[in-house]
């Protein structure tokens, strides 16, 4: 436990240092005050009640959010101390809930899932970072905080995507363009499970207000010390738009190729494919409904678990799904979700409740950040 607290403490100060160093006179009025204008502290809080008909399993199969069954619970719990001047930076968030207790790492050391995140940047030059320290992951169209996705639910592609990441990057925006080179500790890792260090990549795109593309990139070799390496090539492509003020639209993609992994001869290289579509239109000001598309193929098994068919033969995950919901928005920063989901594996992966290889969920959550 005292390791657990010092290691906080010593993040709490490195940046209060940062802040001590770089502030400017400019004070914050009322609660803040005497604090810089360059800090910004801020919580959120999600809560939910899941129900799906895959009554063999309380915690359920393929949610990264909103994991339990039949329970109300707390999904996420943060508050985030971030400072931001011309030439320095620093985030620390902290975190609580069902989300980090089964995402983040665990024994020996849980209590690294209390650490959303925690970096420290600088400014070389304009418009240009170097950051370094634990950060969320920049891969996908979904993420792990409920509040920035369209819904409560992920689909399985953004499930089998890493989370979180640890390393050192380096980003430039420009007007139209932006990008970052990572060096990693490997993918969907804090601490480094093996010698070697990951290279990540990304690449945007915003013509206009109206669209935002992006290519995101991990490669490296994700096996842990022990095993026969393998690099793994995982490509993430996103595409937001935003055709109209009621309406916005994310596609998403990725295709994995990992060398020695090809599910029917170990010496090829093994491939994943999946995608998902998805829609938020504002029906009012404060009613949206939403609308997701999803495709999963891992006939390799390079990230999902191998299956045996009904033909003897052997299979990763194959499978689609689409869900529907509806959210209300009370006030600008809070809102509730109902959404359902209907998943289907395929005809030969009997993976459900009672051997089925369908199952449908209902969600019902609400968040409030402040």
């Amino acid at each position: 436990m005292k390791y657990k607290v010092s290691y906080i403490i010593v993040l709490v100060i490195l940046l209060v240092g940062l802040i001590s160093a770089s502030a400017q006179e400019t004070e914050k009025k009322g609660l803040f005050a005497g604090l810089p204008e360059e800090l910004t502290l801020s919580g959120y809080v999600d809560a939910y009640i899941a129900y799906d008909n895959d009554k063999g399993n309380s915690l359920r199969q393929f949610s990264v959010l909103a994991p339990y069954r039949d329970e109300f619970r707390i999904n996420l719990a943060m508050i985030a101390l971030r400072y931001n001047s011309k030439i320095v930076r620093g985030n620390i968030a902290l975190q609580y809930g069902d989300i980090p207790k089964l995402n983040w790492p665990q024994a020996p050391n849980e209590y690294m899932q209390f650490i959303q995140e925690a970096n420290i940047g600088v400014s070389p030059y304009k418009n240009s970072w170097i950051d370094a320290g634990y950060f969320l992951t920049h891969i996908g169209g979904e993420g792990i905080i409920p509040k920035n996705n369209f819904f409560t639910s992920v689909s399985l592609l953004t499930y089998y995507e890493p989370i979180y990441q640890s390393g050192i990057k380096y980003s430039y925006t420009g007007k139209k363009f932006y990008s970052s080179l990572m060096l990693l500790n490997g993918y969907n890792v804090l601490a480094d499970n093996n010698k070697n260090k990951s290279f990540g990549l990304q690449i945007g795109y915003k013509p206009n207000d109206k669209a935002d593309i992006t290519f995101n990139n991990i490669t490296g070799n994700e096996m842990p010390t022990g095993t026969a390496g393998k690099t793994r090539i995982y490509n993430n492509l996103v595409v937001k738009l935003f055709p109209s003020k009621k309406v916005d639209v994310i596609l998403c993609g990725d295709f994995c190729m990992q060398e020695k992994s090809k599910i029917d001869d170990p010496e090829a290289s093994g491939s994943m494919f999946s995608a998902f579509a998805s829609m938020k239109f504002r029906a009012s000001k404060n009613v949206s409904l939403m609308l997701r598309g999803e495709i999963f193929q891992d006939k390799d098994a390079v990230l999902s678990p191998v299956y045996l068919m009904s033909d003897s033969t052997y299979s990763g995950l194959k499978a689609f799904g689409v869900t529907g919901g509806i959210e209300f928005n009370p006030v600008t920063n809070s809102y509730f979700r109902l959404e359902g989901r209907y998943l289907s594996a395929d005809k030969d992966q009997k993976i459900f409740y009672e051997g089925e290889n369908t199952r449908f969920e209902v969600i019902l959550s609400g968040g409030v950040e402040f």
